[in-house]
């Protein structure tokens, strides 16, 4: 019998826009991590929760991914947040690594949230190479994101929901297609043992 393979990335949650709010300043004793790097007041990242689907060891040890994807938003986004046309509840993000292909780095997908990046057909997600570059900004993409057992070009084909409905979402040998609702339908049910990432139900970390 295959073992159902669970989410195995980071679900991180940190906010890619600055605040200054007294309660970023915390104890050193208290259950956060500390983002290095943040030159303001300190970022805090909520320690995970263990679960039996991914042990505590195996959780960690990925701010270095959320610094990267934080550092990522705020260039990507650097204009909308100067002018302040980021609402608060969209400056934050999760995030789930996946090995899509044969390199041996994981890529990244990000999700991203509120009323910048959501609407009634699903919100923006972003796939990042493992050194930050965007690779695809998917759009009205629902959760959560699940990884095929098949492959296009050397990358795993994925299964995202848009429209009320799956799509077979293949690689091009430079990208994913950015709209899901534009791609095939996947008409199977998904089988229960693919990878799942950025589920709303199953996170490690608020956002």
């Amino acid at each position: 019998m295959k073992i159902i393979y669970r989410i195995v990335g980071l679900l991180g949650t940190v906010l890619f826009f600055s605040c200054t709010s007294d309660h970023r300043a915390a104890n050193k004793n208290d259950d956060t991590l500390t983002v290095p790097g943040d030159t303001s007041a300190s970022t805090m990242i909520p320690a995970p929760t263990p679960t039996n689907a991914i042990p505590y060891s195996d959780s960690t040890g990925n701010e270095k991914t959320v610094n990267l994807v934080k550092a990522k938003l705020a260039t990507m986004f650097k204009d909308e947040l100067s002018k302040k046309l980021i609402d608060e509840q969209s400056r934050k993000f999760k995030l789930f690594e996946h090995n899509l292909n044969k390199e041996p780095e994981k890529e990244i997908f990000v999700g991203l949230t509120g009323a910048n990046f959501c609407g009634s057909g699903g919100c923006t997600v972003l796939l990042l190479s493992a050194k930050g570059d965007l690779i695809t900004r998917f759009t009205v993409t629902g959760s959560p994101i699940l990884i095929a057992d098949t492959k296009t070009k050397g990358w795993n084909d994925l299964i995202l929901h848009s429209d009320n409905k799956n799509h077979l979402i293949k690689f091009d040998g430079k990208k994913y297609p950015s709209n899901p609702s534009t791609q095939p339908v996947y008409t199977s049910n998904p089988s229960q043992t693919l990878v799942k990432g950025l589920e709303d139900s199953d996170q490690l970390y608020t956002w």
